[in-house]
């Protein structure tokens, strides 16, 4: 009957169809390596943006102290203008200026606006390395090339939104686990000087905000005295 050679003819179709989700040869393990490279990107840019907004917390402290002891020093000043020597008004002249120039230096810097690309950044590459992570996990369905160039190919866009994270953020994360061969460390060792001197570096610059509250404190410490003499 004409039903019946109808459905012969659209029986070969049917099993061409089914042959053609073939997994490709190496797809896994070529999404393998591109997990695992995502993933240390979105740890190493999530320790970028922490360390970018320590720093501008640190630094928004820094000036809100010294614009509130000069504000401060300068009424002391009305009332006893050798509080601070002969070149008491020299000395608050000289502090106002170091405070702007600092402001428009970290207004310039900009830590808190990176801070907040860095955090959509990272945010966008985790969700990434989690696409990867749950094709990786798929059992239903083949893992071909192509889906996974996809994936790297949003990978390698996001990573062009923002600026690079430094070595710093990337030992900070990874350093116990690198393989001794790596190509940039000939040893353990000397990994971890390199991981102790790069997290050094970052601790140093953000801590400096806090080291020069050491002058607003010796401002108000003239002041306090006087009042309470």
């Amino acid at each position: 009957m004409w039903w019946q050679s109808l459905f012969k003819e659209r029986q070969p179709s049917q099993c061409h169809g089914a042959t053609d989700a073939v997994e490709d040869p190496g797809a896994r393990d070529y999404l393998k390596i591109e997990e695992s490279r995502a993933f240390k990107t979105y740890r190493a840019r999530e320790s970028a943006a922490r360390r970018l907004g320590q720093r501008a917390r640190a630094w928004n402290g820094a000036l809100v102290a010294f614009s509130t002891s000069t504000a401060v020093a300068s009424v002391g000043l009305l009332v006893d203008p050798n509080m601070y020597g002969s070149q008491g008004d020299t000395l608050m002249v000289c502090l106002s200026v170091l405070v702007l120039v600092v402001s428009l230096t970290t207004a310039n810097i900009d830590y808190s606006g990176r801070s907040r690309n860095m955090f959509l950044n990272y945010r966008n590459i985790q969700r990434i390395a989690v696409e990867m992570e749950e094709l990786g996990r798929q059992t239903s369905s083949p893992v071909t090339r192509d889906a996974v160039r996809e994936l790297v190919d949003r990978y390698q866009a996001v990573l062009d939104e923002t600026e690079n994270h430094t070595p710093g953020d990337h030992l900070r994360n990874f350093s116990r686990t690198l393989p001794q061969s790596h190509p940039h460390y000939s040893s353990s060792e000397q990994l971890y000087r390199e991981r102790r001197r790069r997290m050094l570096l970052d601790w140093s610059i953000t801590v400096w905000p806090y080291v020069t509250l050491v002058v607003p404190v010796a401002l108000l410490v003239p002041l306090v005295a006087g009042l309470w003499g």
